[in-house]
């Protein structure tokens, strides 16, 4: 287990510091407000697809509301982040909305630590616990 481990270990270090190397922090601005933008239109616009794609739930008015209404604050940040901010103030920005949503969103939904017992429908729900972990490990290598 530990020669696992240690190997593990290793190629996630391996794999960062190539990811760090590679990428620019205009990049990762352009890929989290295409990720960010695509989750907020799709929470405008599909509210219902966004809870029975990922859950074994039922998309009720109320949750589609709620979901609908908070396209707002992901498409002003895709904007502010984009238009508003100079680079160098955006990643920061960007690496904290990153990090936040997938510790509010998937990872909770995953680990239960804020909503236990959340029925995740898996593998759908794979999608959001990667992406996140990946826009949020390009916003720490644009940060470096």
């Amino acid at each position: 287990l530990d020669s696992t481990v240690k190997i593990s270990h290793t190629h996630i270090t391996s794999l960062l510091s190539i990811t760090m190397a590679l990428v620019e922090p205009e990049l990762f601005i352009k890929i989290f407000c295409v990720v960010m933008g695509m989750y907020g239109l799709q929470m405008l616009a599909v509210p219902a697809k966004m809870v029975t794609d990922h859950f074994d739930a039922p998309a009720t008015p109320l949750l589609q509301f709620w979901i609908r209404g908070s396209s707002c604050a992901f498409l002003t940040i895709v904007y502010l982040v984009k238009f508003k901010l100079a680079t160098e103030d955006a990643v920061p920005v960007a690496l904290a909305m990153s990090v936040a949503c997938g510790a509010l969103y998937p990872w909770n939904a995953k680990f239960g630590y804020l909503s236990p017992g959340l029925p995740t429908k898996y593998p759908m729900h794979y999608v959001p616990e990667v992406l996140m972990l990946a826009l949020s490990c390009l916003g720490i290598a644009a940060m470096m």
